[in-house]
């Protein structure tokens, strides 16, 4: 089930900090260390437009993913985790090997049901149910995540971050709750964001100046998640020598709602949110225009055999809840309606091979593009409305 193969990665350590330590071999895997690893290969072909590198009428293997993570436990209450990455997906994101996340989780308060702790470094965001494993493919529900809630363009935003998070739990007859709460300095320097809120790559600098993230999880005893986001960040512009754009503001507020049924061989999940995004004071080339979107899917995984799964999913995103077909736009820009929704219906097949080794398939028919990666397709007006795409991806872990 979903959840199951969530909750073996949740907590992950740095591979160069292990390697640092004086524990080698099969000690990493005692009962203070651990350390696992991951590398997947995708190869994708769409129709009309580009996904993740030279996709169209083709396929694109432009997509690659590698990690090595884990975790220490260097006190009692002190538990160190983060993970390199490595990962190219076409020209939406070439940066190769990262620094992923490495946070320190210090428990300062715990008894047998409840517990207290500060998260705190460069730490995972904690936002709607997949985004703190997203970058390992065994715990994503499809080779892609539902891109209405988790738009692959914006993931530097919402990925990882510096900053702390107090965190607590309890667990109760009816169930167990969670919470987070935290500031963090997002990262809103990449091109992928700059074409999120800024409509094109831009030569001056987009920065983070600082973000509010809280989520509150509640897992009932009838295998039941609820969950609630809430996400508020804001980032400034500055210009650079010959710019169009003047010294400007871009806020990002979104309140994410999560619901969960496990029914034995059968996962269903929804997610809804609203997120708003409004820049400010870029002068007549960028006009102050704030908006307030529309995220919703609704999925289901059923798995029929031991080492097999189905997905099924549909999705919804707006860019404008006011503006749902896009006409309003088109007649105040010049620019394709299209690029203001996307309805995505998609298929997917998993197949364990072994317990280290997963194949999967994925087909989604598009009609419209509003979360098409920009860096893949830079020309708006070369964009068409419908469109598919599939997928194969091939991932290994150790």
């Amino acid at each position: 089930m979903t959840a199951s193969r969530l909750s073996g990665w949740n907590s992950l350590l740095l591979g160069g900090l292990l390697a640092a330590s004086p524990v080698w071999g099969d000690e990493l895997a005692g009962p203070r260390y651990h350390v696992q690893g991951f590398v997947a290969q995708g190869l994708i072909g769409t129709t009309n437009n580009r996904f993740f590198g030279d996709s169209r009428d083709g396929a694109s293997t432009a997509f690659t993913e590698a990690g090595l993570h884990g975790t220490w436990q260097a006190l009692d209450a002190v538990r160190l985790s983060g993970q390199v990455l490595y990962r190219h997906a076409g020209e939406s994101d070439r940066a190769g090997l990262r620094l992923d996340y490495a946070q320190a989780d210090w428990q300062f308060y715990q008894t047998e049901v409840s517990q207290l702790g500060l998260k705190f470094g460069k730490v995972k965001l904690p936002y709607g149910l997949y985004n703190e494993t997203r970058d390992v493919p065994f715990t994503r529900p499809g080779i892609l995540l539902p891109q209405s809630v988790y738009v692959d363009a914006s993931r530097d935003l919402l990925l990882a971050a510096p900053g702390v998070f107090l965190h607590g739990a309890s667990v109760q007859r009816y169930g167990a709750v969670d919470f987070m709460l935290g500031w963090v300095r997002p990262n809103f320097n990449s091109e992928s964001v700059e074409y999120v809120f800024l409509g094109r790559a831009r030569p001056g600098k987009l920065e983070g100046t600082g973000a509010v993230g809280a989520r509150l999880r509640w897992d009932l005893p009838t295998e039941t998640t609820l969950m609630l986001t809430y996400a508020d960040a804001t980032a400034e512009y500055t210009p650079a020598s010959a710019d169009s754009l003047a010294a400007g503001k871009v806020n990002f507020r979104n309140v994410l709602a999560t619901v969960q049924q496990r029914l034995d061989t059968l996962t269903l999940t929804a997610e809804y949110g609203e997120p708003r995004g409004n820049p400010t004071g870029f002068g007549a080339a960028l006009p102050d225009n704030a908006r307030t979107a529309q995220a919703f899917y609704l999925q289901g995984e059923w798995r029929f055999r031991p080492a097999w799964e189905l997905m099924l999913r549909h999705e919804l995103f707006y860019r404008d809840k006011n503006d749902k077909n896009g006409m309003q736009f088109q007649a105040a820009s010049g620019l394709p309606a299209h690029t203001m929704f996307a309805r995505d219906l998609a298929l997917g097949l998993r197949w364990d091979t072994t317990p280290n080794l997963m194949l999967r398939a994925e087909f989604h028919h598009v009609d419209g593009t509003a979360w098409l990666p920009g860096p893949d397709n830079p020309v708006f007006l070369s964009r068409e409305q419908r469109w598919n795409m599939w997928l194969l991806q091939a991932a290994y872990r150790f």
